[in-house]
């Protein structure tokens, strides 16, 4: 869906007055942006590298590990701005017995656990390329491209920085303490580990 918008289209859509696109459908975007940097650096390498250097194929497979995780960033830009939809449709259920009301009750709460997953996967996911183009990769580009990737991880460490907002703007609804605890403990470790780099 975003992702076959031109650049201007979507930044047209994020700036509407429309809830969704917001802030963690532009946060993947900006994780494949970081993804895609991190992609230039490595192919601009590989072309200058004869195949039987030893870093080729290593740097291959990082090539192919980073691409995948774009691509699923492309997904989870669209998966949190439809899971906010299905809060918004939950909201509006009616409220009118008590059958009603357990029924929106449980639905919302199903709604906000969702939506917290979203901005968890996508806070894995850059928390993963983020350790390996920072301790496989870096160190093995050519010297010209270095920082296009130093500028990669910068922006995955902010999209995990700031993709915590998103866990907690949801687990503050959840009643289930247990569950919300557990879900902010993971946001937390992610946000931990990325301090590291």
């Amino acid at each position: 869906m975003f992702e076959q918008m031109t650049i201007d289209n979507y930044c047209e859509v994020l700036a509407s007055n429309a809830p969704a696109p917001g802030g963690g459908s532009a946060l993947a975007i900006v994780g494949a942006e970081a993804c895609a940097l991190i992609e230039m650096a490595i192919n601009v390498t590989l072309d200058k590298l004869p195949q039987t250097d030893i870093n080729y194929d290593y740097l291959k497979g990082e090539l192919a590990t980073c691409t995948r995780a774009r691509k699923h960033l492309y997904l989870l830009s669209n998966d949190d701005a439809e899971a906010y939809g299905k809060i918004v449709e939950a909201r509006k259920l009616p409220k009118n017995s008590e059958a009603e009301t357990k029924l929106r009750t449980a639905t919302l709460q199903k709604a906000f656990h969702k939506a917290t997953l979203v901005p968890l996967e996508l806070m894995q996911l850059c928390l993963s390329v983020l350790q390996r183009a920072s301790t496989r990769v870096l160190a093995r580009l050519s010297k010209w491209v270095a920082s296009d990737c130093e500028i990669g991880i910068s922006l995955l460490k902010t999209v995990v920085n700031f993709s915590v907002k998103n866990v907690y703007g949801n687990t503050c609804f959840i009643h289930d303490e247990n569950l919300k605890h557990s879900l902010e403990k993971q946001a937390q470790t992610a946000l931990d580990e990325a301090a590291k780099y």
